[in-house]
């Protein structure tokens, strides 16, 4: 049976650390339309916030919102002084240019590390902060004493929130590093060439028992929502049985992200 990486410990030593320091500071959530995982995302960064003492506000639109409409929104929020930290919840509607509406949120207030600025400083090495759900995995690897350097990772998903900055994060921890998306037809083979396999499509189940080598690190960076049930990417009950750590879902990657998206917060105000 695979040891667990729990998300969750860490996160709350995290949070009663950003608590103690007690700053008064306002996040913004900027959400268009409704989805029921951003929804569950939204409630975790709310609960968190009233731990870490952040004040939380929600701003809400409409589904068809034209994107100068929403860029506007998103300008004006920033330009106030009592907002610290802007954060648009992903995925955007189909007809709004994603960059593009990111790239309204000023590098000093994007603790998600999305925008061109904040997210090229990233790439290059330059930035003080590492994007939440690539800072989460690097925790939960750390915690445990899994060694990077040298290993066969294995990406599934090269989306902008879990696969692009892990993709970075793997190459600077010089990781020989592999990258699975929709379009890739032999994702068994290679996954079982693994050593550490992350994935985060948001596809329920897709990895399974049969594709993981014995004693690989798995790490499971998917949701999605089923009948109210959070799911994620990897079926737990297969792969524990085969992998030598394995993240829960919920509980592991999760939480920790949040939090790391709180230290980012609290990173920018230095």
């Amino acid at each position: 049976m695979a040891i667990l990486l729990v998300g969750e410990k860490i996160a709350e030593r995290m949070q009663e650390r950003l608590a103690a320091e007690k700053k008064e500071l306002h996040l913004v959530a900027v959400q268009v339309g409704s989805n029921a995982v951003s929804e569950r995302y939204l409630a975790e960064k709310k609960k968190a916030a009233v731990k870490v003492g952040v004040r939380f506000s929600k701003h809400s639109f409409p589904q068809d919102i034209a994107e100068e409409d929403l860029k506007r929104e998103i300008a004006a929020l920033a330009a106030q002084e009592d907002v610290h930290g802007i954060v648009v919840q992903l995925p955007l509607p189909r007809h709004l240019s994603q960059q593009a509406v990111l790239d309204e949120i000023p590098e000093g207030k994007d603790p998600d590390v999305l925008s061109s600025t904040a997210f090229g400083k990233f790439a290059l090495g330059s930035s003080s902060i590492v994007p939440p759900t690539a800072h989460a995995v690097a925790l939960l690897l750390e915690e445990h004493k899994i060694a990077v350097k040298g290993k066969r990772a294995l990406l599934v998903g090269a989306g902008r929130l879990v696969g692009l900055p892990l993709a970075l994060w793997f190459l600077s921890q010089k990781a020989t590093l592999t990258i699975a998306d929709k379009y890739t037809e032999n994702l068994k083979e290679l996954s079982l060439r693994a050593d550490i396999v992350v994935a985060g499509t948001g596809k329920a189940g897709l990895i399974t028992g049969d594709m993981i080598r014995e004693g690989a690190v798995v790490v499971d960076a998917g949701t999605s929502v089923e009948a109210g049930a959070t799911k994620g990417d990897v079926d737990f009950e297969s792969v524990s049985q085969v992998a030598g750590y394995i993240t829960p879902v919920p509980g592991g990657v999760g939480p920790l992200t949040v939090a790391c998206l709180f230290q980012n917060l609290w990173q920018l105000q230095k």
